[in-house]
């Protein structure tokens, strides 16, 4: 599938996540839509009456400062020839995801910056409700300052599971453009998902793509055992399944994917 719809998800503190969505909007010739979320209090709390011009006033307050910045955002990519609008999503305050997953599904690509522990906002919450409700893949990109977009070296997290050939189906687009792939799997002795790994090499073959696979011995965390690789690798882009597990019809995160979340260097894609 092309990507050919993308929409990235920007805050009051993003960084880094707009220009990279914008670079790749500009290599897949993808149309780019700007969403920001703001938090409407007087749906969600009952409020005494003398206090709602007020808090009528703060919403407002704020739904402008969000469209200013996405309008300014749209414009500095319509001036390098992106095609670009925005949009700006009211949500239940305390219940973000429950707007974003929907939000998604109407597009080929999400963008969002990782969380940031010194910053307050739901990028968290934001990612799992990508992952787990939208049924579309997550670009998940540093909040620490990137190289200059490029897209040389990709590796894929494999363990040969349904999640993860989600994850490089998804990333087809990107891995057709790389000029070296990797299928890296974590694990102290052979094992199935080994086997499948070298099968996929012959499967990215048939679709043009060169690829080689590689077997890691786990050092610490699987986690960490492939962001060490990674960095060491000079990597652009990581690919790989988006777990996790339901609590009460919600989904929370698994051990792995919440680390690399937390932990990451380099963008990651993911998909659940």
């Amino acid at each position: 599938m092309a990507i050919k719809d993308i929409v990235v998800v920007l805050d009051t503190s993003s960084r880094t996540v707009g220009p990279y969505a914008t670079s790749l909007a500009a290599l897949f010739k993808a149309h780019l839509t700007a969403t920001m979320l703001v938090h409407d209090p007087i749906t969600s709390v009952t409020w005494p009456e003398a206090s709602i011009p007020l808090l009528t006033s703060v919403i407002e307050a704020t739904r402008e400062e969000a469209r200013q910045t996405l309008e300014a955002f749209a414009t500095t990519s319509r001036a390098l020839g992106i095609t670009a609008e925005t949009e700006v999503i009211e949500v239940t305050l305390g219940l973000p995801g429950r707007a974003l997953g929907p939000l998604a599904r109407r597009f080929d690509l999400a963008v969002i910056e990782q969380p940031n522990p010194d910053a307050q906002n739901d990028r968290e919450i934001m990612a799992e409700s990508v992952l787990f409700e939208s049924g579309r893949p997550a670009l998940i990109v540093p909040y620490v300052a990137l190289t200059p977009f490029r897209l040389e070296t990709v590796l894929i997290a494999w363990d040969g599971s349904a999640t993860a050939a989600r994850a490089l189906g998804d990333a087809m687009p990107f891995l057709a453009r790389a000029k070296q792939v990797e299928i890296l799997t974590v694990a102290d002795e052979p094992s199935e998902a080994e086997a499948s790994g070298q099968q996929m090499v012959r499967h990215l073959e048939r679709h043009g793509v060169a690829a080689q696979f590689r077997g890691l011995p786990r050092a610490g965390g699987i986690a960490s055992t492939l962001l060490s690789h990674a960095f060491d690798a000079q990597a652009d882009l990581m690919v790989m399944g988006g777990y996790g597990h339901s609590r009460m019809r919600e989904f929370i995160l698994g051990g792995a994917t919440r680390e690399v979340l937390e932990t990451m260097t380099l963008p990651v894609l993911m998909s659940h």
